[in-house]
């Protein structure tokens, strides 16, 4: 009897052993990598100003610091603890305080049944359409990202699609490519992404989400290959289960799914109405995003009001659908199940916080802008988009970002003879598709412990979609530049 509950697959969100480890051990390379670049490129700095209240770099200001001391190496592993004591401690703190509520409002929605049965209500009405369904799904996940910039707000989606996609026959990969991959994408192919194009073009002195017309091609040519790409692994799987990279990750999981789908057929007034408090929960959500779009301060905010209403949802719904004496018990146990992942996003963090300490970022930057000098415009816009591609692997914001880059790029990509619309779109090309590559990333991070996913398994998976969009991006880009893509 205990061998048989042993074997019992746990449910709500849980990051293996294996994954939590072999993730670690990958951090922890990239920390030490990190650590070796400080003691071998040159310290030094740009001089900045503030504008907007950000602070953006002053091009030609760069000075070398040949006399300074360099990072110790004891402070390559303490820099995880360090990030504590930086001005991203909060950020830190709002993003782990995050993965605990949700893992927690999960196990809620599944012991009380509310993820089965709003599931069940879903396929039903796609009934023979499955995968008009993932079409549909990655269409809107995609135009999230492209159009109103979430990236991390969307993280909540990721148990339920893949909730979906076990339900339906598929795997948790699918799960996950249809949802906060998509969203990933989308946010790369940003038409109207305020985070990207938006305050890229304004630094820029462009036109606010001028160029529409070339963004707009490239947004529907990447979802075609998303989708072809998602629509032939899920036949794939669907006709040859034990193909799917996560097979034996995942069979206990969609049985229990499947099991929780037939049961859920049944008419239940309470968990009817305890769904539609939850997806009224969500749609709050949504609806402080785009109220943030337009009032100034609001998304600074998004994150924690998303986890205070997703939890409040969560929580009201369940004890709606009857899950009342052990309502708090199971909140905890699900966060409980969740929590290793909070030093997976300190370790995450913590390369960013090296290479500042370690005052090397702008001499990367430096390097570049010097030896770009010269370049024709081809070669010219392939190396801008270089630049931010490397530059993301260690700084993942893309805002953050931008005030960074902006400044630098834009005066060098006049002197090249790159038009200003053009390096901006080379900016959210490198600065986009890799966000769901590099493991640096914490929202890739936060997925795929949610989701027990290893790193490597998500790399072979998606290494061959990445080079296809590398190769794509990089087409787009020289087409920008045949075009004199513009204005300006």
């Amino acid at each position: 009897m205990a061998s048989e509950k042993q074997n019992q697959p746990k449910a709500g969100l849980n990051i293996s052993a294996k994954t939590f480890v072999s993730t670690v051990l990958l951090l922890l390379a990239i920390m030490i990598l990190a650590g070796v670049l400080t003691q071998v490129i040159p310290q030094g700095s740009f001089e900045y100003e503030t504008m907007d209240g950000r602070s953006v770099v002053v091009p030609g200001t760069y000075a070398e610091n040949p006399g300074a001391a360099k990072l110790p190496i004891w402070r390559w592993f303490t820099a995880p603890f360090e990030v504590l004591a930086t001005s991203k401690a909060v950020t830190a703190g709002m993003i782990m305080l995050f993965i605990l509520l949700i893992g927690g409002s999960f196990l809620v929605l599944e012991q009380s049944g509310i993820l089965s049965h709003m599931i069940f209500t879903v396929i039903g009405r796609f009934e023979g359409k499955k995968y008009q369904l993932l079409a549909i799904i990655t269409f809107v996940c995609m135009l999230l990202g492209s159009t109103m910039g979430l990236f991390e707000e969307t993280v909540t989606l990721v148990p339920i699609t893949v909730a979906l996609a076990l339900m339906l026959g598929w795997d948790s990969l699918t799960g996950i490519g249809m949802s906060i991959l998509a969203v990933g994408f989308g946010f790369s192919a940003g038409t109207l992404n305020p985070f990207t194009i938006g305050v890229a073009q304004n630094l820029a002195d462009l036109p606010m989400f001028s160029g529409l017309l070339l963004r707009l091609v490239f947004f529907a040519v990447t979802y075609c290959m998303l989708l072809a790409f998602l629509v032939r692994y899920a036949k794939r799987v669907e006709k040859h289960p034990e193909k799917s990279l996560m097979h034996e990750a995942d069979a206990a999981a969609r049985q229990r799914y499947q099991n929780e789908l037939a049961g859920a057929g049944e008419k239940d007034p309470a968990k009817q109405k305890a769904l539609g408090v939850f997806v009224a929960a969500l749609c709050m959500v949504f609806a402080y995003v785009i109220v943030g779009l337009f009032v100034a301060g609001l998304s600074d905010y998004a994150m924690p009001v998303m986890a205070v209403c997703f939890t409040a949802g969560a929580l009201v719904a369940g004890r709606m659908a009857g899950l009342k004496k052990g309502l708090f018990k199971t909140f905890l146990k699900g966060m409980g199940s969740i929590a290793p992942s909070v030093l997976l996003i300190l370790l995450a963090m913590s390369v960013t916080h090296i290479m500042e300490t370690g005052n090397i970022i702008d001499t990367i930057l430096y390097y570049f802008y010097d030896n770009m000098v010269g370049l024709g415009p081809y070669v010219g816009a392939l190396a801008l988009f270089g630049l931010v591609l490397l530059l993301n692997f260690f700084i993942s914001g893309a805002a953050a970002k931008a005030f960074l880059l902006i400044p630098i790029i834009v005066p060098l990509a006049d002197m090249i003879g790159v038009t200003r619309q053009t390096a901006i779109q080379a900016f959210a090309l490198g600065d986009g598709f890799t966000n769901m590559l590099y493991p640096t990333n914490v929202v890739l991070l936060i997925t795929l412990g949610m989701m027990g996913v290893p790193y490597g398994k998500w790399f072979r998976w998606t290494w061959k979609l990445q080079l296809a969009l590398l190769a794509v991006s990089v087409a787009a880009l020289l087409v920008a530049v045949a075009i004199g893509y513009g204005p300006y």
